[in-house]
């Protein structure tokens, strides 16, 4: 499906599918930019935030959403622009962005250079370096790790522009290369192989002077900069063309040393991990980072393809290290790592020297090693480290060497190190190597078994290998076969198995080297299905302190049997499972495990989240208020660190959110009755300050069914009271009023007062919004007791907005104000700050109506700051929505516009009809001042169609009533009677107090 076309290859362009410009200024352009450089991969919300701010403001959050909004509105339908977890992921097809198509170029020309065929290769990098209009997102201001990513895309570029030079010239065209390489040496003067192709140019064109003078200006570059003469390559090559023997210059045999691996000719990826490790190694040749040795380690799990990455850029950067390439495996996943002493003795031996001179002594091997490598340029590929003090005697003594480390340890105490955490690949990525192995056609062919292949392998190189292997060695396995030998998660480790290849050996030498408690620990995770878990989880799980719990996870973390997945509310790491890791360690879990002991290890993880959800609510809403709980008695973490980890309630379930959906459904398939539903109900508050309704619902439901077949009433109807509010907050009048009905009359069996109270605020709040205002203050009188015995001052609150709300719409300005302010001055004692901003806004409203714009703006502002700084989507549109309308009564269109259009992108954001149709509302007025009178009409009969989908009769009648305005003023009083004729019906019905106004305006306008 066709849609956007982005350039980020130079100033940031935008067309819609038919061809037009798109504009984006400011932070939308921003947010844009930085989702562009991440094209077709998650964004966390954190790292768009520290992209786009120095320093964030209170308000960043909710600033995002709206400049993600206002995208979204811009490119409409071209755009597939997702939310993904707390951050976002940005899709487009490799033709619709320059730089996936520049990365596509790339990859053909280097695979016809490697074929030899440099004509193809040449015009394939000419065509992608054409793709270049500038700076990566020039004229875009970024911060942060951002500013690394565009310097990683200008190494791309220049190597990219040294493969074309090396191609033209090996395709016989010399004197076109010249001029290009006599710039690339001007702007980077520290390259050794732009001096070395420029000069091998001007020797093929048979300007032998020129390259003599190229040499001596390299020479002068390289002495100055790195104080150390060229390396071996440009001398030899320098030594050839002043004896004038030209046939020599060109390529031929090697004499110096190479001990690297093959290459693997199907690598694919790892685009951004090759110029990090090229950038730094290269350093080794300038003075910018003084006279350290550069050391790049790349740490990752078994099997993510850590020495297939290092082996991959020692061969790329040969010519860069003319003295020669080393290469050793220290086995350090083996019971007994190589000793440093006698990998020294390997490289000594290399190096020339007799076994005989080596003194056995390590220190002494090491003053050895070191003196004999003084000076020169020597590439150190140190694979498969066991920790630093394996490698520390390895690392060469001057600057000129570098070294490339692969381990499955961060190795944190190396000094002058750039390290690199290697993940699994991108699915693209994952599909390509999987391609390579089994035929490009088949996965053409099949795109999408293809990638649901290289899922269940968990995008983990080597697990892709197998599979391709397998498929490879029996042709009359289709992809499908296999995919579906991998479904059964239980099996899926025993299928990725190939020959002396296996995806479970792998994992289980990281297992065996751990202590008893470790493995415990690993295989109690391994049945939690949570995507990602805190410390205080594992605590729950090994009944344990939680300085305990870090302690082990974080062994398991070193061996890389648990990945860092970030950090969560106080700044505690969570971690996550690689999903093969995770069905080892279940397999583990179920092998040496009994059934009661796992079955009470995850119970009391579940209880942990209840009661985490509990005291989050507590926090957000000033009390335990709003719900209703069960009996069980909980699995409690210590109370400073459970108060540490909830003093953000909303971080803490954005963090959760998942794990909570996962928790609730281990629950329900566990028989875990009340503490399934407990946990759903415990998270509602937090679900929907956050908008988060997918997993609210989900919950619900989830519970719901395990309630019905267990019999639990009081389940059923907590799980029913909550799905009602669900459906209030989606518009679904219908869906709430009934599952109110059936959540009245099941609170009521199981003699829950509590509960029926909490239902009876709803059902009022539903009547309310429905225009019958009897029916809500009955019910609102009726719910009085039962919330007064439980001590539930926060749905007090409700009721009194509630009943606050209904005066103001009957025009009864004083009385609203006394139940509003009273509601305030409640959610104040009571610390419910939600509840308490959110009531301001409806006070902003009655203080406006009494004709005071300037003390409703400061109502209105006040409660902007506060819960923008909460980070409540929906406060924060309503609250925009005030505060325009404050502007609007003060004339102020211009300031006014602005807010409305923050507002609307909030609630659209949202799907919340109910909040747009009152922003749109407010717009149409604005437009209709503006005398933009078919805008406004236009507007109005959009509103009044959503309002009669979402069943709001005396808002539809509103908007009919502005129609008629309109119509007025536009001349045509005939539609304009029509529209006021249709709003008396609505008007009249709900008992609105607007009904007799637009009754005048019928009778003055048919007289």
């Amino acid at each position: 499906m066709a849609g956007a076309m982005f350039g980020i290859l130079g100033p940031v362009q935008v067309r819609a599918a038919d061809g037009r410009e798109i504009a984006l200024k400011g932070k939308e352009h921003a947010v844009l930019t930085t989702l562009l450089l991440n094209v077709n991969a998650p964004v966390s919300r954190d790292r768009l935030i520290a992209a786009l701010w120095e320093t964030a403001p209170p308000s960043a959050v909710s600033n995002l959403q709206t400049h993600v909004a206002r995208i979204r509105k811009a490119l409409g339908s071209d755009v597939r622009l997702f939310t993904r977890g707390s951050g976002y992921l940005l899709e487009a097809d490799e033709e619709d962005v320059d730089l996936l198509v520049f990365d596509r170029e790339v990859r053909r020309a280097r695979a016809d250079a490697r074929r030899g065929d440099l004509v193809a290769a040449a015009r394939g990098f000419q065509g992608a370096l054409a793709l270049w209009r500038g700076r990566p997102a020039e004229g875009v201001q970024v911060h942060d790790w951002m500013r690394e990513r565009v310097a990683e895309l200008e190494e791309r570029l220049a190597e990219t522009r040294l493969d074309d030079a090396e191609a033209r010239l090996g395709a016989g065209s010399p004197a076109e290369v010249i001029g290009d390489l006599r710039a690339f040496v001007a702007e980077q003067p520290l390259r050794e192989r732009a001096w070395h192709l420029l000069m091998l140019a001007y020797v093929r064109a048979g300007q032998r002077h020129r390259a003599l003078e190229t040499y001596e200006r390299a020479r002068t570059h390289l002495v100055a900069e790195r104080g150390a003469e060229p390396g071996l390559d440009l001398r030899r090559l320098h030594a050839v063309t002043l004896a004038d023997e030209l046939s020599a210059a060109e390529p031929g045999p090697r004499t110096t040393v190479c001990q690297l691996p093959p290459d693997h000719a199907d690598f694919v990826g790892r685009r951004d991990e090759v110029a990090a490790v090229t950038r730094n190694l290269l350093s080794a040749h300038g003075t910018s980072a003084g006279t350290a040795v550069p050391v790049s380690a790349i740490s990752g799990q078994g099997g993510v393809g850590k020495t297939t990455l290092a082996v991959h850029v020692a061969h790329r950067l040969r010519h860069e290290f003319p003295d020669g390439q080393f290469y050793i495996d220290l086995r350090g996943c083996e019971r007994h790592p190589l000793d440093a002493a006698e990998a020294l003795g390997r490289f000594l031996r290399a190096l020339g020297l007799d076994s005989s001179r080596l003194p056995a002594d390590l220190d002494e091997r090491v003053e050895l090693y070191r003196e004999t490598l003084a000076d020169r340029r020597y590439l150190m590929v140190l694979d498969n480290a066991a920790d630093e003090a394996q490698v520390r005697p390895l690392i060469p003594g001057t600057r000129g060497c570098a070294v490339l480390i692969t381990s499955r340890q961060r190795l944190a105490m190396l000094p002058a190190t750039r390290r690199i955490d290697l993940d699994v690949l991108p699915v693209a990525d994952a599909v390509e190597l999987l391609g390579n192995i089994i035929g490009a056609e088949k996965v053409v062919d099949t795109p999408s078994e293809a990638r649901t292949l290289v899922r269940l392998c968990g995008e983990l190189p080597l697990a892709v290998r197998i599979a391709g292997a397998k498929l490879a060695a029996r042709p009359h396995w289709d992809l499908g076969h296999l995919i579906t030998r991998l479904s059964d998660t239980r099996g899926r480790l025993g299928q990725l198995s190939h020959g002396s290849r296996e995806v479970r050996a792998s994992i289980a030498i990281g297992y065996q080297s751990l202590p008893s408690q470790a493995q415990r620990m690993f295989r109690l995770l391994g049945l939690l299905e949570a995507p990602d878990f805190a410390i205080w989880a594992g605590a729950a799980l090994l009944d344990t302190s939680e300085p305990e719990a870090e302690q082990l996870m974080e062994q398991l973390a070193d061996v890389r049997l648990l990945e860092v997945a970030g950090h969560g509310p106080g700044g505690q790491v969570r971690f996550r499972f690689h999903d093969l890791i995770r069905a080892y360690a279940r397999e583990r879990a179920e092998a040496d495990e009994p059934d009661g002991a796992r079955s009470a290890a995850l119970e009391r993880a579940f209880s942990s989240w209840l009661d985490l959800a509990r005291r989050a609510h507590r926090r957000l809403c000033g009390g335990d208020y709003r719900m209703v709980h069960g009996d069980g008695i909980v699995w409690r973490l210590d109370a400073k660190a459970a108060g540490g980890v909830v003093a953000d309630p909303l971080a803490w379930i954005e963090a959760e959110a998942a794990s909570v959906v996962e928790g609730v459904r281990q629950c329900a398939a566990l028989g875990f009755d009340e503490l399934c539903w407990d946990l759903a109900t415990s998270t509602l508050d937090l679900f929907q300050t956050r908008n988060f309704h997918n997993e609210w619902r989900v919950t619900h439901e989830t519970a719901l069914r395990r309630a019905r077949v267990s019999g639990d009433l009081r389940g059923q109807a907590a799980m029913l009271h909550g799905l009602a509010r669900l459906c209030f907050a989606l518009d679904d009048r219908t869906g709430c009023g009934l599952a109110l009905e059936e959540a009245l009359e099941l609170f009521g069996k199981a003699g829950d007062r509590h509960g029926h109270a909490l239902a009876l605020v709803n059902q009022a709040e539903l009547h309310r919004l429905q225009g019958r205002d009897a029916d809500a203050l009955a019910c609102y009188e009726q719910a009085g007791e039962g919330l007064a015995r439980a001590g539930d001052r926060s749905t007090e609150i409700t009721v009194l907005r509630g009943i606050g709300r209904i005066h103001f719409r009957m025009g009864r300005l004083e009385q609203a104000g006394t139940f509003v302010r009273r509601a305030v001055r409640m959610a104040d004692e009571i610390g419910d700050v939600r509840s308490r901003e959110f009531t301001r806004i409806v006070l902003g409203e009655i203080v406006l109506a009494q004709g005071d714009p300037a003390a409703a703006e400061g109502h209105f502002s006040q409660a902007l700051a506060v819960l923008g700084a909460l980070g409540f989507p929906s406060g924060v549109g309503y609250a925009s929505l005030g505060l325009a309308e404050a502007r609007l009564a003060r004339q102020d269109l211009a300031d006014a516009e602005p807010l409305l259009q923050r507002a609307v992108a909030i609630y659209r954001d949202m799907g919340d009809k109910v909040g747009q149709a009152r922003v749109l509302f407010t717009q149409a007025e604005v437009w209709r001042r503006q005398r933009r009178l078919d805008a406004a009409a236009a507007l109005l009969d959009e509103i009044v169609a959503m309002c009669a989908s979402i069943q709001a009769p005396s808002r539809q009648g509103l908007a009919l009533r502005l129609l008629g305005d309109v119509h007025r003023d536009a001349g045509d009083l005939s539609a304009a009677v029509a529209a006021w004729r249709r709003a008396l019906t609505l008007l009249e019905a709900t008992s609105a107090p607007e009904a007799g106004e637009v009754a005048a305006l019928i009778e003055q306008h048919t007289a």
